[in-house]
């Protein structure tokens, strides 16, 4: 069955519609699943998604959100029944595409600056997976941190929901049908469609402000029309670092895709470049920035980070790329430009605490989850 939609991207010129792309994603999804799977399925698999590669399909818009449609299908939503959002309700999520991204740097700030928001007017939600470099990710960071990450799935959000300001969901424990071709990507050893598929799988709906990073600058305007497709009630940043980032970076130039729904109705997506000295600080190349690895990362940030130690005006590349990365989740919430009280505001929430306490209540949130003196009462949710 996959051989004909592989024979419509091999076609001149190829035939393959969105909607093809959705049922093939699903067909080699539902083999994956099956532990009996020929040598011969999973060739003809692995050469579907080269030749989609190949032809570029798997980078416009609506081949991106057709098949994000289609894992979504293999996954656990979250269902939030007691959730009333108000029109100036926030929930914000960060993520990024990660592939190519150098080695020696990681996501320490991304989950840093996740923790960084005011706990009294909105929710962040950071939605990450394991990393390949050996340095490690946010998933790890957090796990260090004392946080069970495998405790957060769809059954346990609503509950985590009530109270928490930040969250961080590893999307392995949403997403069984991107788990299914985890294998199949490593043996392949190129880029994929999945490998650009993460930020579009949000398993929470009430989400209204994202902050997405892709690693290609020819990636980037595609991906903001897939992310309106995808997400239509959503206002997006789609970031990308001029020095290969999927996040705005430390030096150099940031160009961000801005989809803004409720000024634009006839799709338009603005385009506008950013730096550290529009925000007031100085730059700081990638290599001052360098993971430590998880265990390390984690004391960093709670030891250092956000007890207020260091402080704006130190000129601390991994507290300034902390404080950068915040202001445009602020100013993208606040809904204006003022990109230097954008870095008050993040300052302000680190030196206040108040930042350490929304990461530590979290922690201690799912720490408590399924638990009675301190006993476990049900079983950690696994995926098969």
């Amino acid at each position: 069955m996959l051989v004909k939609y592989t024979k419509k991207i091999l076609s001149q010129p190829s035939t393959l519609t969105p909607e093809d792309l959705h049922d093939a994603v699903i067909l080699l999804i539902d083999q994956l699943r099956n532990k009996d799977i020929s040598n011969d399925q999973y060739i003809r698999i692995g050469s579907f998604l080269s030749c989609l590669r190949t032809s570029g399909l798997d980078h416009r818009a609506e081949y991106i959100a057709a098949a994000a449609r289609a894992v979504l299908n293999f996954s656990d939503l979250v269902d939030v029944p007691h959730f009333k959002a108000s029109k100036d309700t926030v929930v914000l999520d960060i993520v990024g595409t990660w592939w190519g991204r150098p080695e020696h740097f990681q996501r320490l700030h991304f989950c840093c600056h996740c923790g960084l928001w005011d706990p009294t007017y909105q929710d962040l939600q950071a939605v990450g997976g394991r990393p390949r470099p050996r340095t490690g990710g946010a998933g790890d960071l957090i796990s260090k941190l004392g946080c069970d990450v495998s405790k957060v799935n769809a059954s346990t959000v609503p509950e985590l929901w009530e109270d928490n300001s930040f969250m961080f969901l590893l999307a392995p424990y949403f997403h069984d049908g991107m788990g299914r071709v985890a294998k199949i990507r490593k043996d392949l050893g190129i880029p994929t469609i999945f490998n650009v598929l993460g930020p579009l799988l949000h398993p929470v709906d009430y989400v209204n402000k994202r902050v997405l990073g892709v690693y290609s600058k020819d990636l980037a305007l595609e991906y903001a029309k897939a992310a309106s497709i995808v997400y239509p009630r959503s206002e997006t940043f789609v970031v990308w670092g001029h020095v290969g980032l999927d996040e705005v970076s430390p030096i150099g130039k940031t160009t961000v895709w801005h989809v803004d729904p409720a000024n634009s109705t006839d799709g338009h997506i603005d385009t506008f470049e950013i730096e550290p000295a529009m925000f007031g600080l100085q730059e700081h190349a990638i290599a001052e920035c360098p993971s430590l690895g998880p265990e390390a990362n984690a004391q960093l940030l709670k030891d250092e980070i956000l007890t207020g130690k260091i402080k704006y005006g130190d000129n601390h590349p991994i507290y300034d790329y902390i404080l950068l990365n915040t202001a445009v989740l602020y100013c993208l919430t606040e809904g204006h430009k003022d990109w230097k009280q954008g870095i008050h505001a993040a300052e302000q929430s680190i030196q206040s605490g108040e930042a350490l306490k929304a990461l530590l209540k979290f922690v201690t949130d799912v720490k408590r989850l399924g638990t009675s003196d301190g006993e476990f009462e049900i079983p950690l949710k696994k995926i098969n």
